[in-house]
């Protein structure tokens, strides 16, 4: 009896919603039909020149451009850039818009459909037209579909169209932190306080250049550096500094700057209290707004120089390798990368010649490819867990062995302590300071791979 009660129930609520639909959309006076692809409006996206959107939320925001360009403005109720993706997208729309069927031709009674007082609305203009609204009402019965309207005549539009054209004015201004854009960024510099970080860019690679001199994690900076340049605004919450004042929002001495140097033109991120939302107060020092931010981002700019530094020991990896020099217990061992012999070379898919490793000293000899590639391999995945200040206590003054390589097509040179002091061993890319921490156990094995190419290993 239990299911035979909610079977006849899910049939009454099928055939009550079946009814709406039928005696609502069907048995209405008879409209005429749209022709398959029939557009709402004769206007090219790139004409619309003008825009008036009323979001449900009652934001009214009017934004304008030139004819054809990509640019647009919000110029009330405030004047600022626009968000020129959802301009474009709101003009695409309209230009590309779709009738799905006629509804009524003259509707004498919009309320039926949502429309009386349409929660959302766009008017467009042309240079040479008269402004058009659309309106947008309540969702079809059937779902997927919203009314909407051309002054009395009443359509079916794709679902999509009310959650385009629906943007409030945050979602229609530019939201942009910072004003940059392109990859020719030259430097970054973090300030906290009396401490400043400082990045910069030179040949395709960033280097922390203070507090210290060493390699930088090109990947973190660079993904940094992207985050300022394409991070959004959470919330406005004063359009003029002057007006709100800066002490409320921490900003009247800003606890951290984040600066970009750009096609020389400098960039700067104020950032200021947390806020009860745990996000930050922030603002761009060239400009008078006052917005929060991702408190996320904020927590990256304020890690420390180690946590951007380069973790690899080595830059040369397996595949560019070309020369590989080792050093250690007074005994020197040195590989170098060159073609097979003549009748010897095996010609591969594109004819080139296969690529050899000769043990050059001592005992000049061929060596096998996969033990010389496990060395490589070995030595290039040697990374620091952390970094000391100081070398005193780290065994680099007395290495436990002294690697050299080349690789590029330049031949790039670089050489790499190696240390160990008790259980602990310790790396020295050039001439960086302090030293890295590293795996002991990854070592041993880099070393007892070097064994196996080394003749007098055993005799150690």
């Amino acid at each position: 009896m239990r299911r035979l009660r909610s079977t006849l129930v899910l049939l009454a609520l099928f055939l009550a919603i079946g009814g709406y639909a039928w005696f609502v959309e069907r048995e209405r006076p008879p409209a005429s039909e749209a022709d398959a692809n029939e557009r709402a409006f004769d206007v090219a996206a790139g004409r619309i020149t003008d825009l008036t959107v009323s979001a449900a939320n009652g934001d009214v925001t009017v934004l304008s451009r030139t004819e054809n360009e990509i640019d647009w403005e919000v110029t009330a109720p405030v004047e600022t850039e626009a968000d020129d993706n959802a301009a474009t997208a709101i003009a695409t729309t309209l230009a590309a818009l779709e009738i799905r069927r006629v509804v009524e031709d003259e509707a004498a009674d919009l309320a039926p459909f949502g429309l009386a007082e349409p929660p959302v609305s766009v008017t467009f203009a042309t240079p040479d037209g008269d402004p058009t609204t659309l309106s947008v009402g309540d969702e079809s019965p059937t779902g997927g579909e919203h009314y909407a309207a051309v002054g009395s005549r009443v359509i079916l539009v794709a679902g999509f169209v009310e959650s385009t054209l629906n943007r409030t004015t945050f979602e229609l201004r530019d939201r942009s932190i910072l004003e940059f854009t392109g990859p020719d960024v030259t430097s970054l510099a973090v300030e906290q306080g009396d401490e400043t970080l400082r990045f910069a860019k030179a040949d395709g690679d960033w280097r922390v250049v203070e507090p210290l001199d060493a390699r930088a994690d090109f990947g973190l900076v660079e993904a940094m550096v992207g985050r300022l340049g394409s991070g959004e605004m959470v919330a406005i919450e004063s359009e003029s500094a002057a007006d709100g004042a800066l002490e409320p929002f921490g900003l009247t001495e800003p606890r951290l700057s984040a600066t970009v140097e750009v096609g020389g033109e400098s960039h700067t991120l104020l950032v200021g209290d947390e806020n009860p939302e745990t996000t930050v107060y922030a603002r761009d020092a060239a400009r008078e707004l006052i917005f929060t931010i991702d408190a996320a981002l904020v927590d990256d700019l304020a890690r420390g120089a180690d946590a951007y530094r380069q973790k690899d020991l080595f830059d040369f990896r397996p595949f560019n390798a070309n020369t590989l020099t080792v050093v250690r217990g007074g005994r020197t061992i040195r590989f170098e990368k060159g073609e097979a012999a003549e009748d010897e070379a095996a010609e591969g898919e594109a004819g080139a010649a296969e690529e050899v490793w000769r043990r050059i000293e001592p005992e000049p000899a061929d060596v096998e490819r996969p033990e010389m590639d496990a060395l490589l391999r070995a030595l290039s995945d040697l990374r620091a867990d952390s970094f000391v200040e100081s070398r005193g206590g780290t065994g680099l003054d007395a290495p436990l062995a002294t690697i050299t390589a080349t690789f590029g097509d330049d031949g790039e040179e670089e050489r790499v302590l190696i240390g160990r002091s008790g259980d602990a061993t310790y790396g020295l890319h050039g001439d960086e300071p302090g030293a890295a921490v590293v795996d002991t156990a990854a070592v041993d094995d880099a070393l007892e791979a070097l064994d196996a190419l080394d003749p007098g290993a055993s005799t150690d």
